[in-house]
């Protein structure tokens, strides 16, 4: 096995290895490159969904079927991520899984289907490397703060629509659905539970606002940490391949996948792990 860095704060591609075929000390490599790097890319691999949910296992209990993302018939727990004809992406933003949860997942693990012929690339930014670059003072206040996360993003997209109610009316069924997911309050700083890192844990999908701060104060402050996340020097890009496989820490990343495509044929597969305890 060989584990090469891709930049210089994340990312790498480990390659002469099959993720369906790991042995302990094999995986133990790859989980600790996992720590090291927050996102470890693969090429070329063959994963059942059974096999896909196997893998994921090994770093955790599996999450519960997304609420709005549909899955596969006979394994519900794998997420299917799919552009068809004229079904093009909506519109990306950065992001942390599932962060709307009181315990946002642990690690995703995503492998390609199927690809257009160009375009639809990931890139990833190490939440830790965007603290890092933080001048004390500011971490310093941004420790003592706090934010709301929210399922609001997905109102209105490609994954919502209009349903009537008992009394007739129409409603979003994101809206509706969301009720059972009201929202959470996170840390704008966590400790990472394994490497003890701190990392700054906000996205522009899901975080709606910095508790106890004036709306326009909280955005503002909010708009200038997500910038931060969109400096390229902090980021590594992935061009996917039939058969790649991304691994990534939830922890501590945010990912954003370009929609450069339009509505050609997309297909990857994703298996969600929860956070430990």
């Amino acid at each position: 096995m060989k584990i090469q860095p891709l930049s210089t704060h994340i990312g790498a591609l480990v390659e002469d290895v099959q993720l369906a075929q790991l042995d302990d000390p094999s995986f133990a490599r790859i989980h600790n490159a996992f720590l090291e790097h927050q996102v470890l890319f693969f090429r070329d691999q063959v994963l059942t969904p059974q096999e896909h949910l196997e893998l994921g296992k090994r770093f955790g209990e599996i999450e519960a079927v997304h609420p709005f993302f549909p899955h596969l018939e006979d394994a519900e727990q794998v997420v299917i991520i799919e552009t068809a004809r004229g079904n093009p992406p909506g519109e990306s933003f950065w992001h942390t899984d599932l962060t709307w949860q009181e315990k946002p997942s642990k690690c995703s693990i995503l492998h390609a289907q199927h690809l257009p012929p160009t375009g639809g690339d990931t890139i990833w930014a190490s939440m830790q490397a965007v603290w890092q670059a933080l001048p004390e003072n500011q971490k310093a206040y941004l420790r003592t703060l706090k934010g709301l996360h929210a399922l609001h993003a997905f109102e209105g997209s490609r994954y919502d629509h209009q349903e009537t109610d008992h009394s007739g009316n129409q409603q979003s069924y994101v809206a509706n659905k969301s009720k059972q997911y009201p929202p959470v309050i996170h840390p704008l700083v966590k400790q990472h539970p394994e490497t003890g890192k701190e990392t700054l844990f906000i996205n522009e999908q899901f975080t709606r606002s910095i508790i106890g701060m004036e709306e326009k104060t909280s955005q503002a402050l909010l708009n200038e940490l997500f910038e931060l996340t969109r400096s390229p020097e902090l980021q590594v890009r992935f061009q996917w391949q039939v058969g790649s496989v991304a691994i990534w820490d939830n922890r501590n990343t945010q990912h954003y996948a370009v929609t450069d495509y339009g509505d050609q044929p997309r297909r990857l597969h994703r298996v969600t792990v929860c956070a430990d305890g």
